[in-house]
């Protein structure tokens, strides 16, 4: 394992300090993530990691073909129908998708 001697000014190393006492933790577990997430980056926004995210997991539908003037829907309540049975199932992973991105803020 490498060392890695780094210098902060006092404001940020007292952030640290609390942030490591409040997950009870050490200040060099938190500086481990913190760099290991930034070191991971990979230049993506998050709407595109979350694409692609999506579209590993099969829940990227393809772009929509749109005529420029598209036929008025005539029946609206089975447009719903049929949008809503498409989306049926995907909120649990979402959700989970979410939830670990959650705590890599600081």
């Amino acid at each position: 394992m490498k060392q890695l001697l780094l210098r902060v000014d006092d404001d940020l190393h007292a952030r640290l300090t609390e942030r490591a006492k409040r997950e009870h933790r050490s200040v060099n577990a938190i500086a481990n993530e913190i760099l290991s997430v930034i070191g991971e980056s990979d230049g993506r926004s998050a709407t595109e990691k979350v694409k692609a995210r999506a579209a590993a997991l099969g829940m990227l539908a393809s772009p929509l073909k749109v005529a420029k003037e598209a036929p008025p829907v005539k029946d609206v309540e089975a447009l719903r129908s049929r949008v809503l049975d498409s989306m049926r199932g995907i909120g649990p992973v979402v959700d989970e998708m979410f939830d670990e991105d959650r705590d890599r803020l600081l």
